[in-house]
């Protein structure tokens, strides 16, 4: 199980210089950052890692969907899944900029890409997807449709039952609700998650 994310010198060096010219350099987004760092943040990152290491799946070269800063997620993957590579695809140049600052350590091996997912291929293979946010997006089969590179691909999922934001524009009512929106036919794993905040996450590991 990975109850926490191990602060190590090297990274507290990296994240410290990452805040700073954060606020220094695009102070717009860092409202942004502090809400992509809270403990249901941590959380619902540590629930992922820990599932996923229990599942028998390959999971070296991951996709991130709609990533966002990606620091507490791509550490876990490097660190303690220990995967090979991590891409983020991620449509707000804001968060590509601050998630290299973030990831910085782990260069060559950590790439961001701008690109709006919903409506454009990927044009790349992965044996891993990941998308922490799926209440944001369209429903994953049109991904996958506009992937079919993938088919084979293993997906993590999380998504929310909490509709009352704006731009939560695609919520689920539980995981098999989730993993119907994939169309998977094979799922390794699906639960949900009351977190700090309140809010309910479902998550569910299949193809």
């Amino acid at each position: 199980m990975v109850d926490y994310l191990k602060f190590t010198p090297e990274i507290s060096n990296n994240w410290s210089r990452a805040w700073h010219e954060t606020q220094k350099q695009r102070p717009w987004a860092f409202k942004r950052l502090l809400d992509a760092s809270t403990e249901s943040q941590m959380e619902s990152k540590l629930w992922l890692a820990t599932e996923l290491m229990s599942v028998d799946i390959s999971s070296k070269n991951v996709a991130l969907l709609g990533g966002w800063f990606a620091h507490i997620i791509t550490t876990l993957l490097m660190d303690e899944v220990n995967v090979d590579t991590v891409t983020n695809f991620e449509i707000d140049q804001d968060a590509k900029f601050i998630s290299y600052k973030f990831n910085r350590r782990y260069k060559p091996n950590y790439k961001a890409k701008r690109k709006n997912i919903t409506i454009s291929s990927l044009n790349e293979n992965f044996d891993l997807i990941i998308n922490t946010s799926c209440e944001h997006m369209f429903p994953m089969w049109k991904f996958r449709e506009l992937n079919p590179q993938l088919k084979n691909s293993w997906y993590v999922l999380q998504s929310t039952d909490d509709d009352q934001y704006d731009d939560h524009i695609n919520c689920v009512k539980d995981e098999f609700h989730l993993a119907e929106q994939a169309n998977f036919t094979d799922i390794k794993y699906s639960g949900e998650k009351k977190l700090p905040n309140g809010m309910t996450r479902f998550m569910v590991i299949g193809r």
